[in-house]
């Protein structure tokens, strides 16, 4: 069967090609904001699937050879495998790890710093070496019962 319109067929890709670029052209070029909480430590929670584990090894390996991570003060928190299932049925590539950093702005530095975005953070893309989620919380409060019976983690200051 052939196509009575070819010119316009090509013409309705070409301008569809053309689109789909300045999407995915405007989508890079996004401004972040940068704005922050300079005051209080966060926790930085990385939890999804890994799809490639040799991937992620070598992009592990990159991101503590670049000390991104000493120059933010951040450390992770946990090793992101667990220990034990009290409930749910993970899939045995979930992993969860929770990175501490003395505030919102080192983490937000940290995670657009040029270096991480350039040169660590490729090792895990195109195509996908896991499917994670990347969110910042509040560091919770010593409860006034638990006072005297662990250390107090503050940074101290530089």
């Amino acid at each position: 069967m052939s196509n009575p319109h070819p010119r316009l067929t090509y013409c309705l890709i070409s301008l569809l090609a053309l689109v789909l670029s300045h999407i995915s052209l405007a989508d890079t070029h996004t401004a972040v904001d940068m704005s922050c909480d300079d005051t209080k430590p966060v926790i930085m929670l990385v939890a999804g699937r890994t799809l490639d584990a040799s991937r992620m090894r070598d992009y592990a390996i990159a991101l503590q050879r670049s000390d991104l991570y000493p120059n933010a003060r951040g450390y992770y928190l946990n090793n992101p495998r667990p220990v034990r299932i009290l409930e749910g049925e993970p899939d045995a590539n979930d992993v969860a790890l929770m990175v501490r950093f003395p505030s919102e702005c080192a983490a937000v530095s940290f995670w657009y710093d040029d270096f991480y975005q350039n040169e660590i953070k490729p090792l895990r893309l195109n195509p996908s070496a896991g499917d994670y989620v990347v969110t910042l919380y509040d560091e919770a409060s010593l409860p006034p019962y638990m006072a005297g019976k662990v250390g107090d983690a503050k940074y101290i200051a530089e």
